[in-house]
């Protein structure tokens, strides 16, 4: 019989290498755990730490009043962009009107005070040569006054028919002063007539005004007076009706030229109400965004005296004052033929009334 110790430790051995085992094991697992990757702790923030630095263009998170100052500043370099383009573009064409007028006739014009505080009178010429000529004819005459102080702009068109003595010719029609002696000529005859000093000048050439509608996109007049039916050049006829009228370029140069169905009275006041529908046109709010290139498309068309900046200060004038229909005058006369010449014979008791009204005496 076996001795009973045997058994015994023949159990335990084998208990012991289960042990033995099981205690690798838990090392095992002990070495694994402590080799394997840990989570890192969070950063602490630090609250007294400078926010990092935020580059102008970014647009993370700006917010109400971050949006609010890039937009101002995109909307202010669109303006400065947009006024350097229309000042080269209002440049070029300033520098070729100004050769349109000789030295002669800017010698023969009054000293102009500044532009945006005192009266200033602008004689505004419409001419045209006839066929075959090389010197033409003042067709239209208007003097536009503008009165900062008082808020208006004041229109005074004088009939081309008016009979006037010019110096050296004799008696004539004053549409003829600038026919015998150029610019110089008709504003000396603009200048003794009325006895107003002329500080600026501005020529527009017929054919020019055709350009100058269609440039801006046509022109929307309020005509005083219907013309029906009225013998043009060209063996055409040409009729306009009251109120309201759309014109583009060729139809604009039309209602300012004719004459022959009534009389000049009615025709400077047509004279007068295409310029204040062209007024309205290049100020009015749409046509801002394109204002120095509708202006440069009508300086194109003219000759002048002034300026870059001061035709800048005219454009801000037109803008600023009022131009009233009750501020529109024609010099008065009487329509007469002397020697077989047809003339308008002045008035000069109510001459002389309508100038102190222009002048705001």
């Amino acid at each position: 019989m076996p001795p009973q110790g045997k058994p015994y430790r023949r159990f335990k051995a084998r208990g012991s290498a289960k042990s033995a085992d099981g205690l690798e094991g838990l090392q095992q697992l002990t070495h694994d755990a402590g080799n394997a990757p840990r989570p890192e702790p969070a950063p602490e923030i630090d609250p007294w730490a400078p926010e990092p630095e935020r580059h102008w263009w970014s647009v993370r998170g700006i917010g109400p009043w971050g949006w609010a100052w890039r937009a101002s500043i995109v909307l202010m370099l669109g303006v400065i962009t947009w006024g350097v383009l229309g000042f080269f573009a209002i440049n070029g064409a300033v520098s070729k009107a100004n050769g349109r007028v000789p030295p002669s006739a800017r010698a023969a014009l009054s000293p102009a005070g500044p532009l945006l505080s005192a009266p200033q009178n602008t004689l505004v010429i419409g001419w045209d040569a006839r066929g075959g000529e090389s010197r033409g004819r003042a067709d239209t005459i208007m003097v536009m006054r503008t009165d900062p102080g008082a808020g208006k702009i004041k229109w005074l068109s004088i009939p081309r028919d008016f009979r006037v003595d010019l110096p050296g010719v004799g008696t004539e029609k004053i549409n003829a002063a600038m026919y015998f002696s150029g610019q110089r000529g008709i504003i000396r005859a603009v200048r003794d007539l009325t006895g107003l000093p002329i500080h600026h000048i501005v020529l527009v050439r017929f054919n020019g005004v055709k350009n100058m509608v269609n440039d801006i996109g046509g022109v929307t007049v309020n005509n005083p007076t219907p013309v029906r039916n009225c013998p043009y050049s060209g063996g055409i006829t040409v009729s306009f009706p009251r109120g309201s009228i759309d014109l583009d370029g060729e139809r604009a140069l039309q209602y300012v030229r004719v004459r022959k169905c009534d009389n000049d009275f009615n025709r400077a006041a047509r004279q007068q109400a295409f310029v204040a529908g062209l007024k309205a046109k290049m100020a009015s709010i749409p046509s801002i965004p394109f204002a120095p290139w509708n202006g440069a498309a009508a300086i194109r068309s003219i000759g002048t005296d002034m300026g870059t900046s001061d035709l800048m200060k005219l454009g801000w004038l037109q803008w600023r004052l009022k131009a009233d229909s009750a501020d529109r005058f024609v010099l008065a006369g009487i329509p007469r033929t002397v020697g077989g010449v047809s003339y308008v014979v002045g008035e000069p008791d109510l001459d002389e009334q309508q100038l102190a009204k222009f002048i705001g005496r």
